[in-house]
């Protein structure tokens, strides 16, 4: 039986590669997912043993001591760091020792001990439950596009089926046969996946160490730890399977001279519409609606996946603009009073575009009775920012808030006993400061009089706005040529750099998996369509030899096309209004966003893509009919 299944697959190639490619995308996905959490993983531990290369640290007199399960003992500062053979037993050889000498403190690694899945805290745990999640919630995704890939290759084999029962195979041999063809391919299909996961991991990998290397500060490498990859393997062996095993089920009920007979041509149907077009359309989806079940629910997929990563995605984007402040400058920088002077200088080597150059200092005070810390800058003459930007708590939920806190303001006592009097309220806000518009802080701006009678000691501050790069060692080569003695600063442009990096990860990894699941989809919509096409030549051969055009048969395949898409945006849309109405009330119980519950612009794009491409799909498989004439089409294959 497994030489007669080889001899199948090679015969058939055609549906031997429809079923692979969809194996390979699939497998591609779900390893993708337990090689990176290896990866990563893998990476945790370096960076916990360059911090502490121990399993066990132990305080006392370590006399007596099997070396049989060490592999490293280190002697430091009145302790000794042990590593043994097997990490697993660190808590049982532990005890041992312990038992036989005077230890008086034991301090485990416990982090290290928990990456490898040893001790209560197990973080290896939890890397597994996250994996099982994530592909569980791809594989239904992935199921019934590979189910449909193995369904078409099946719905090939009719006649196939009657030559091996017509031959004397019973349906228990047909099963066998047809499995172990199915498992065969599928396995192959694995095989493959996993190798081109390893390739794409790669380039996932290096191009996370070139864009948060600075946050890494290492580098991660390529990984495969077996537990990671047997849960996806799992999960894929499974999906080939319960996909082989379902279109079985249907050979039973094939009886050898049904299989033989050709299909009927357009039947009459009906009559639901006068136009002939519309009613042909209609008619043929009616006739073929068993054949078009996987295609809807291709659409189905394709629409609940785009809307869903859409939709998140819209809330991040509005979430980040709403919440985060963007600072106006790329660098702020803070130095003693004693080196004020040479921010100018700094200033210069940086080749601000925009820059605010001043004092200021802390100081407490009170306000209309009330104490308040009061920062006070020397930008302008005794007046007061009444403007405060914040983010506030209320009930869980985040709100910006902005507002003015001042009605009237006439003077301000400091702690010190120096009182400013004409302070003069104000919207405008000197460059750099929108940051410190909180209420913890009063920002007062003296003329610079005043402010040496305020501020006896002070720091000179500095906000930069520049296109340079390498801001850190422009800074350190100044302060280092100048001879600074203290200087605080803050690269906002490296840090802005380093978060839309770490968000470009994030949307890169999710463009990857929905568009390896969309690309799966498109394949076997491809597939279905170009079956359906080749066995409807003789229909449209007909057709055109009773005067049909080119452009008529069109029109009703991109009828039947929004028949499907409607059908398939039907279906979806209860589980899209559930996602829509989900995500706004998780998301909306802790962010205020302007986004409405349902988003009619995306599920209507959602509609045109996939009418646009399964039309195109149909339109293409029709097209390639062209090379045979008319007479050949009616004919058929043989």
């Amino acid at each position: 039986m497994l030489k007669i299944s080889f001899r199948y697959l090679t015969k058939n190639k055609k549906q031997t590669f429809t079923v692979i490619i969809g194996t390979i995308l699939a497998s591609v996905l779900l390893f993708s997912i337990g090689n990176l959490f290896s990866s990563f993983r893998k990476y945790l531990i370096e960076k916990t043993l360059e911090g502490a290369d121990y399993h066990v640290k132990i305080e006392g007199n370590l006399d007596n001591y099997d070396d049989g399960d060490i592999a490293s003992v280190k002697f430091k500062e009145d302790e000794y760091l042990i590593k043994y053979k097997n990490i697993k037993d660190t808590y049982e050889n532990t005890d041992v020792i312990c038992a036989k000498n005077n230890c008086q403190k034991t301090v485990y690694n416990v982090k290290l001990l928990s990456l490898y899945g040893i001790g209560d805290n197990n973080y290896l745990d939890l890397f597994k439950k996250l994996i099982v999640l994530i592909v569980f919630i791809l594989s239904i995704s992935v199921f019934f596009i590979i189910y449909n890939s193995f369904q078409i290759s099946f719905s090939k084999k009719r006649k196939d089926i009657a030559l091996f029962k017509l031959v004397g195979l019973n349906n228990s041999q047909l099963y066998r046969l047809f499995f172990i063809e199915s498992i065969l391919s599928g396995m192959l299909g694995i095989f493959i996946g996993f190798g081109l996961s390893l390739v794409l991991n790669l380039g996932i990998i290096s191009l996370i160490n070139n864009l948060l290397f600075e946050v890494l500060n290492g580098q991660l490498s390529l990984d495969v730890y077996i537990p990671f990859i047997l849960i996806p393997l799992f999960f894929t062996i499974m999906i080939v399977c319960v996909s082989a095993i379902f279109p079985l089920f249907k050979i039973k009920k094939y009886k050898p001279m049904e299989l033989f007979r050709e299909s009927n041509l357009v039947e009459g149907g009906n009559g639901v519409f006068k136009n002939f077009i519309l009613n042909y359309s209609y008619t043929n989806y009616k006739r073929g609606q068993k054949k078009y079940r996987s295609l809807i629910m291709c659409v189905f997929i394709l629409i609940i996946l785009f809307y869903s990563f859409m939709r998140f995605t819209s809330y991040t984007v509005e979430i980040l603009n709403k919440y985060i402040n963007i600072p106006e400058y790329d660098v702020g920088a803070q130095v003693n009073m004693e080196d004020y002077d040479k921010l100018n200088g700094l200033a210069e080597d940086l080749s601000s575009k925009k820059q605010s150059i001043f004092r200021s200092c802390h100081q407490e005070g009170t306000i209309l009775g009330d104490s308040k810390n009061i920062l006070v800058t020397d930008l302008s003459g005794n007046s007061v920012i009444n403007l405060v930007r914040e983010i506030v708590t209320e009930n869980d939920k985040m709100i910006k808030k902005e507002y003015k806190p001042f009605s009237t303001l006439s003077e301000i006592i400091l702690d010190n006993g120096v009182r400013i009097d004409g302070i003069r309220l104000t919207d405008d806000i000197p460059f750099g400061m929108k940051e410190k518009l909180t209420s913890n802080t009063v920002i007062l701006n003296l003329d610079k009089e005043m402010f040496d009678k305020v501020c006896l000691n002070y720091t000179g501050n500095l906000f930069a706005d520049t296109d340079k790069n390498g801001l850190d060692r422009l800074i350190m080569d100044y302060v280092t040529a100048n001879k600074i003695e203290k200087i605080s600063y803050t690269n906002i442009k490296k840090g802005y750099e380093l978060v839309n990096n770490l968000m470009l990860l994030i949307k890169i990894f999710m463009y990857v998996c929905v568009g390896i699941v969309c690309l799966i989809s498109v394949f076997t919509i491809l597939n279905i369509i170009s079956a359906n096409i080749k066995f409807r030549k003789k229909e449209f051969a007909s057709l055109k030899s009773l005067g049909m055009t080119n452009f008529k048969i069109s029109l009703c395949l991109f009828l039947e096309s929004l028949i499907i898409c409607g059908k398939g945006i039907v279906y979806s849309f209860p589980f899209v209004l559930l996602i829509s109405n989900s995500l706004y009330q998780n998301i909306g119980r802790y962010f205020d966003v302007n986004i409405g519950i349902f988003g009619y612009e995306l599920f209507g794009s959602g509609f045109v893509i996939c009418l646009l491409l399964i039309f195109i799909c149909m339109f293409i498989s029709h097209l390639n009919l062209y090379r045979q004439s008319l007479i050949q089409n009616i004919k058929g294959n043989n």
